[in-house]
């Protein structure tokens, strides 16, 4: 199949701090390569992409997500789409709960996510929504001295204990720690943004986990604002692109459990967190 030469992409804002509306791209049918580069690129700008009215298998969805990285396995296996086990199944009648505290994706990961895509394949009729936080602008929004603080500091991660769903085997591959800073350097972009998950962060080094687990609660109250959050509502055939590297995100179990609310869930490999 030939692939389609691409325009420069059209882009429409959806929030004046992040999170962007690409038109004219059909997820079903290769793309090349300008356009990968300069979605890539528009990912790391708007920290959020929205497209609309996809139709995807998943063989399709699988090649689309490549274009932001190498899809790689996700830890709740359990919840894994049968024959296609990089695609993760977001779904409360398998027993998931809606996960609404502000995180971002495996951070218990040697090379965490770049990206988190999600694919709306059934939708509530209201409520259900996911929002994305924009971190490189909560980190710019502090002061200095507790700028530089949190440039020193360092979080272990693994996976959450507690879990009576877990699989042995995801403990034994991803239960190790994992060292990763408290703010780390975009790749792309070169900003700085505030990088942890409060419930798979250990501790911070150097407090304790209750030290460490009220301050990382205390930070999220004090940084998480409006004005710096995208709150998408979904809609049948959307694909939204999180930007795992800058932003922090939540869902919204505000809808109706009668109701079908399915998502199907890539992340995608990025680079190991490092403060330039």
């Amino acid at each position: 199949m030939a692939q389609r030469q691409i325009a420069p992409l059209k882009l429409t804002p959806l929030h004046a701090s992040l999170g962007a509306e690409v038109a004219a791209v059909d997820l079903g049918q290769p793309i090349d390569e300008p356009t990968r580069q300069a979605l890539s690129r528009a990912l790391a700008d708007h920290l959020a992409l929205v497209f609309r009215g996809q139709s995807l298998t998943p063989a399709q969805y699988l090649a689309a997500a490549s274009v932001f990285g190498p899809p790689m396995e996700q830890h709740y296996s359990q919840h894994n789409m049968p024959d296609f086990p990089l695609i993760g199944l977001i779904w409360h009648r398998n027993g998931q709960q809606p996960a609404e505290q502000w995180h971002t994706d495996h951070t218990n990961r040697e090379r965490p996510p770049a990206a988190t895509i999600l694919y709306g394949v059934e939708i509530p009729s209201a409520g259900g929504g996911t929002s994305v936080a924009n971190m490189r602008a909560a980190y710019a929004a502090l002061g200095e001295d507790e700028r530089r603080r949190l440039d020193s500091l360092t979080t272990f991660n693994s996976l959450e204990g507690g879990r009576t769903d877990t699989r042995p085997e995801d403990l034994d591959k991803y239960g190790a720690p994992i060292q990763h800073p408290m703010v780390r350097t975009h790749p792309v972009h070169g900003s700085r943004a505030v990088y942890f998950h409060v419930t798979k962060a250990t501790h911070i080094d150097g407090l304790t986990p209750e030290a460490s687990r009220a301050y990382m609660a205390d930070l999220l109250a004090r940084m998480i604002r409006p004005e710096i959050v995208y709150q998408h509502a979904w809609r049948k055939g959307d694909v939204l692109v999180i930007d795992d590297r800058a932003t922090m995100h939540r869902a919204h179990g505000d809808y109706d459990r009668s109701q079908s609310r399915v998502l199907w869930r890539i992340i995608v490999e990025g680079d190991r967190p490092k403060l330039v």
